[in-house]
This record gives structure tokens, C-alpha cells and sequence, in this order.
């Protein structure tokens, strides 16, 4: 009976670590880029198991203290990974002038889902200046019209797919636009928005494809990518928010970032998952709200349940001189030339038929 358990343990701690590494590896593999967002699963599932290696240290003292400097080694690669998203008092800004906020709240609806009513009282108790919405279609969008009382700016794309997006904003919109940044079955919003001192600020909306079974990240990581190639061409503060599908600590977000030049709120504030909103275990954010140096952060919450896989989020920044913020992150050589492969990668496929696949 010990030895069976004893294989069992050995087996999980080389599966652990086997997962642990493998997000390094530069690749749109999807299963590859899906060990990236249980990073704090692993890490606690690897502490449970490097306690019980060590009831085996006796039985088999070389083989068991491999394993367990192995787990020691997958403990620090994921503890290191989720580090900067400890809860350890972030910096946020406590009084910021009324006409220099703006607060960004995105909700994934689910397309199925038809509780509309708790989605709708939180927007309008949380008074959010842009109000992002993911998963949407026709019925939605009728579900949603009430908001157009007190958010008359509004900007919709409804594909009849998961991919459908509506925009909502109490202060108005200057040229906006749906972008087709890496397939048209993944439409963007592009707009500016003015703030209440007269400033105008852009705003990228964004929900890529979630890494599937069978199919690659790259229209995903393209996404990303263009969305901050605009953002890095623009001469306005820019804001970049939605379900990304992407975990903060990936790669391809951090590229995204430093592209960008975004910061992460979370950073220093806590974990905060947004997904999924009914599963215990499967839980980590895949919600953001990016901002440019130029901005900081007043506050950020994660709101309730109403029906859908995703819990809505919400941000509020205050716009200040870009001395005050924190330093958004360096880039790195090679970030722009990948970048750019990535996105003629993901036009050229999104010419070739493609099947629908489920959202996220």
C-alpha cells in the first residue's frame, strides 16, 4: 500500500513540475499557454505533495530527494511568477479632482446567459464611466438598452458569435471604431474619450479567442499585440481593458505591456480573479483594465455574480502627470519584431475557413 501511494506522489510531483515549466517554452501551443493561468493551483497542490515526499525520504532517500529538489525548484518558479501580484499595499491614489476620473468597468455576459437584472443594478450603482461588455448579441443588446439612459455614447458589434462586444460610455466618444486587429471574427473598439476637464484620453476594447483545445494562441497573442502596437503609435494616455484570455503573468501580456508602455494595476494589490465565477478551483483573472503611464490608480473591485462564467470588474483611474505613475515596464529587443510576425501570422490565417469554437 505505501509503495502504491508512494508511485502516485512520485508520478503527481513529476506532473507538477512537468506544468510548472512548461509556460517557458515560446510556443501558440495551446496546451502549453493553458499551464500559465493555474499558476496558484500549482503552486499549492506542490506544496501538498513536497510535504508528502518527504514521508518517503527513508523508503527511497535518492530518487524521493530528486523529486522533492525538483518541487522545490516548481514551488519558486510559480511563487516567483505570482510575486508581483501579492496583496502587499499597493501605492493608489486617495484624492484625485472629479473632472481627471474616469472608471472602467468590463463584464464577459456569457452568451447564454439571460439574468440580466443584477448585471444592470450594478452598472448603475457603480455609475462607470465606459462600460465594456463581452459575449453579446441581439437579444443583449436589447437587454442592455436601459443603460443608454445614463450612457448615451455607445459603440456595438454583433457577430452572432461568442465574440460580440458593446461599448458604453458617459462621456462622449471621438471617432470611434470597430477594429478587426487580428481576424474579423474578433472585433476591437477603438475610440476616444473625453474626459470632464475637456482632455481626451483613447480607449482600446478588446475579447480574443481563449487558448481551446486543438488550436493555437496566436490570434489571441495578435490581438494583444496590435491593440499596443495603436497604443504605442498614439500621442493620447491610453486605456486598454476586457476579457483578455490571458493571464497577467503570461507572456504574452507582459509583451503586451511593455510594447504598451501599460501598467497593471493588480500589481502589488492582490490576485483578483475574474474566472471562473462558478468553479472553485478554476479560478484567475483573465479581466483587466491596462492603463498608460499618465494614469493611476484610485481603485479596483471585483463585483458580483449575476449568471455568467465571469465576474465583472471594475477600475478607477486618475488621470496625472506621468511623473507620478509608476514606470511602465521596459521593452525588450526582439518584442517589437515578434510582435509584428505574430500579427501578419494571424491576418494570413484568418483568410483560411476557420470553424466556430466556444468563448471564454
Amino acid at each position: 500500500m505505501k509503495n502504491a501511494i508512494h508511485i502516485v506522489v512520485a508520478i503527481l510531483a513529476v506532473l507538477l513540475i512537468a506544468v510548472s515549466f512548461i509556460p517557458l517554452v515560446e510556443t501558440y501551443w495551446w496546451i502549453v499557454r493553458l499551464a500559465d493561468f493555474p499558476r496558484l493551483q500549482f503552486l499549492v497542490a506542490l506544496l501538498v505533495i513536497g510535504a508528502a515526499l518527504l514521508f518517503f525520504v527513508k523508503r527511497a532517500p535518492l530518487a524521493t530527494g530528486a523529486l522533492f529538489i525538483g518541487v522545490l525548484a516548481a514551488i519558486l518558479a510559480n511563487a516567483t511568477t505570482l510575486w508581483p501580484f501579492r496583496p502587499s499595499g499597493a501605492d493608489f491614489v486617495s484624492q484625485c479632482a472629479e473632472d481627471r476620473q474616469l472608471s472602467v468597468m468590463v463584464a464577459n455576459v456569457l452568451l447564454g446567459n439571460r439574468n440580466t437584472a443584477p448585471l444592470l443594478e450594478m452598472v448603475l450603482r457603480e455609475e462607470p464611466d465606459l462600460f465594456l461588455a463581452m459575449e453579446t448579441d441581439e437579444w443583449w443588446d436589447r437587454a442592455l438598452s436601459p443603460l443608454a439612459q445614463t450612457m448615451p455614447h455607445r459603440l456595438q458589434k454583433i457577430t452572432g458569435s461568442y465574440y460580440g462586444i458593446h461599448l458604453f460610455s458617459r462621456r462622449p466618444l471621438v471617432a470611434p471604431e470597430i477594429l478587426n486587429l487580428a481576424s474579423p471574427e474578433t472585433p476591437a473598439i477603438y475610440a476616444g474619450v473625453t474626459l470632464k476637464s475637456g482632455e481626451t484620453i483613447d480607449f482600446v476594447g478588446l475579447h480574443p479567442r481563449p487558448p481551446l483545445p486543438f488550436q493555437s494562441t496566436l490570434g489571441r497573442d495578435a490581438q494583444l499585440y496590435a491593440a499596443a502596437l495603436i497604443i504605442r503609435d498614439g500621442e493620447k494616455p491610453a486605456v486598454v481593458a476586457g476579457d483578455l484570455n490571458a493571464t497577467p503573468w503570461e507572456a504574452a501580456v507582459g509583451r503586451m505591456q511593455r510594447i504598451g508602455s501599460l501598467n497593471d494595476p493588480r500589481r502589488g494589490y492582490g490576485y483578483v480573479p475574474t474566472y471562473s465565477a462558478t468553479s472553485w478551483w478554476q479560478s484567475w483573472p483573465l479581466d483587466h483594465v491596462l492603463h498608460e503611464a499618465g494614469f493611476a490608480t484610485m481603485s479596483l473591485r471585483r463585483l458580483g455574480y449575476f449568471g455568467s462564467d465571469h465576474y465583472p470588474y471594475i477600475v478607477r483611474l486618475c488621470r496625472v502627470a506621468e511623473a507620478q505613475d509608476n514606470t511602465p515596464p521596459a521593452l525588450h529587443e526582439g518584442d517589437l519584431r515578434q510582435a509584428e510576425a505574430a500579427i501578419e501570422a494571424a491576418h494570413r490565417r484568418s483568410t483560411a475557413p476557420r470553424s466556430k469554437s466556444g468563448g471564454g
